[in-house]
């Protein structure tokens, strides 16, 4: 008598190859139904048997007589940090003499782009081999650098010298942290051209460099959308706590632990409803958002709502503003590898400080002056 298991597993393969015409659509629905949200009792017994989806994949594939191979690899983005290596499956099929061969992630039925990914091992073996400790982790860290073949093999000699003291000798998970860091200083002249030339108000003086950094970590529209979310709902709960009649720390203490509180509750809800992007609200400076809420808070009993959507939305605009001027790819790739770029940027800080001038908004006092004019 055959075991439950090899069993289980040619009801599988039958029920696949049924809907199936060649290797490849044959690999979509063996993926299909082991990602079935409601699997039946076949496919859960598998899974809870099988290390990984990969290796149950490559074992029916190998049932059917299918050629197939696991794969391990790296997905290339820029600035990621601590990445875990992705498993693959390769399907190869023969027709009319020729080989060919797919990728399929075991884990849906999204369509691999090999473009965007380093092939890391395709032997099948364990990638670290540990002997004498326990909780073994590989982790990777990329950044996106262009250099010419013989200048990255100079560079690689003098990045071993003691004094050399290059922001390309750090270890690329830094290297990573800085390419965001040093765009700091544009988001600021971004800052100071909008509220001395053109005087916009914001709430803060550089919270809009802030929130844009956590725009670039959330996408435009996510971070818009969790930024109004978020001060709006911490806006209604302040105006609770100012009826409380608390002590500035206290009263600040609380706006932070309910901020912390909303993000979570907002990231577990978007997860339920298979709102991805909206797990990247996390990203979010909950400290500055804390104060934020507070200072729009006082403004708001202080001067009136109008005076919150003014300084609100001129924070927000200055951030989207800051945000594309951060996240341009040309701009990022000039402030990372020209360091002296920060000295010009100051610069320009500097000459703005000095200017003494009308600002942009400000004219309109004068339309008055015209109109009599006329």
């Amino acid at each position: 008598m055959k075991p439950q298991h090899i069993q289980q597993e040619k009801i599988l393969i039958k029920d696949a190859m049924a809907t199936s015409a060649d290797a490849y659509s044959f690999a979509r629905e063996i993926i299909k139904q082991l990602n079935d949200q409601n699997p039946n009792q076949n496919v859960t017994l598998l899974l809870s048997r099988a290390t990984s989806k990969a290796d149950l994949l490559i074992s029916l594939l190998n049932e059917a007589e299918i050629p197939s191979k696991k794969i391990a690899a790296l997905e290339l983005e820029d600035g990621f940090r601590q990445q875990q290596l992705s498993y693959f499956v390769e399907v190869f099929e023969e027709k009319d003499g020729d080989i060919t061969s797919k990728l399929f992630n075991p884990e849906n039925l999204q369509a691999v782009n090999r473009d965007n990914l380093l092939l890391w091992d395709q032997s099948g073996k364990a990638v670290i081999e540990l002997t004498g400790g326990e909780n073994s982790r590989i982790s990777f860290s990329m950044i996106k650098q262009e250099h010419p073949a013989l200048s990255a093999l100079l560079q690689k000699s003098d990045n071993d010298h003691l004094f050399n003291f290059s922001i390309h000798s750090l270890p690329i998970e830094d290297q990573s942290t800085f390419k965001n860091i040093l765009m700091i200083p544009l988001g600021v002249l971004i800052v100071v051209i909008m509220r001395v030339l053109i005087g916009l108000k914001t709430s803060g003086t550089f919270m809009p460099v802030l929130i844009a950094m956590a725009f670039i970590q959330t996408s435009l529209i996510t971070g818009i959308l969790g930024f109004l979310l978020l001060v709006a709902v911490g806006l209604f709960i302040r105006s609770y706590l100012s009826h409380l009649n608390l002590l500035l720390v206290a009263r600040i203490s609380t706006v932070i632990i309910m901020v912390i509180l909303l993000i979570a509750m907002f990231s577990v809800l978007a997860y339920k409803l298979g709102l991805t992007e909206g797990l990247k609200i996390t990203f979010f400076p909950m400290i500055i958002l804390s104060w934020t809420i507070e200072r729009m808070s006082v403004l708001w009993e202080e001067e009136g709502p109008k005076q919150v959507m003014l300084q609100g939305g001129g924070s927000l605009i200055v951030a989207v503003l800051a945000y594309f001027a951060m996240s341009n790819v040309v701009t990022r790739y000039l402030m990372f590898n020209f360091i002296g770029l920060q000295f010009v940027v100051m610069s320009l800080v500097l000459v703005l400080g000095s200017y003494t001038g009308y600002r942009l908004l400000e004219l309109r006092r004068f339309r008055p002056l015209a109109n009599k004019e006329k």
